[in-house]
């Protein structure tokens, strides 16, 4: 039976065809391009995030073996391997992406490497282009446990049919929200980029 998530083409929200990139951000500070691509085995299905740093020397690699339940995209492992850590493999049960339910949220809670996430999908509009756009947006709350002390940090995509998450957005609890990525095109495409209420 064809899931939620198969019958509305989450590749043309996810990461759709055509070689696109996207530009990451540390603290403010453009880190380097990602770029996004599925492959798929007899039994298997993957999808593979491959880190540049000048477009040339390949710093990180993460590959995410999914599969559909109902609204969502879900890892099951996923192999993270870095030129100056090395190669780590975990099994969380992570959520690469979802879509709403037709008039409400989708609602989720997983644990990454520990922190506890909750998330939620929904349907909102956007400026993009300079146009009124219909957007996914997926907010992953993670909390953490450092020294004793709880830390929460909010992180906010805006996924769009054909483009894929066009920005993304991480703040603290101080409310200091920053860009962590975003699509790897000029800048006058972001131009006025809101959310609109």
């Amino acid at each position: 039976m064809m899931t939620y998530a198969q019958k509305y083409r989450f590749d043309f929200y996810m990461y759709p065809p055509g070689g696109q990139s996207f530009v990451e951000y540390a603290g403010g500070t453009e880190m380097g391009v990602s770029m996004f691509k599925f492959e798929h085995t007899t039994f298997d299905s993957y999808l593979i995030q491959e880190t540049y740093i000048g477009l040339v020397n390949m710093s990180s690699r993460v590959t995410y073996r999914y599969h559909f339940e109902d609204n969502a995209v879900i890892s099951d492992v996923q192999i993270r391997q870095n030129q100056l850590t090395g190669s780590t493999r975990t099994q969380d049960r992570i959520t690469l992406f979802a879509f709403p339910d037709e008039n409400k949220p989708y609602l989720w809670t997983e644990t990454d490497r520990g922190d506890n996430v909750s998330g939620k999908s929904e349907y909102v509009y956007v400026m993009f282009c300079k146009k009124r756009t219909k957007a996914i947006k997926i907010t992953k709350t993670t909390t953490f446990t450092i020294d004793k002390v709880k830390h929460k940090n909010i992180e906010k995509s805006y996924w769009v049919m054909g483009r894929g998450p066009v920005i993304s957005y991480r703040s603290n609890e101080k409310g200091e929200e920053r860009i962590v990525s975003k699509l790897n095109v000029d800048d006058e495409w972001f131009e006025g980029f809101a959310e609109i209420p």
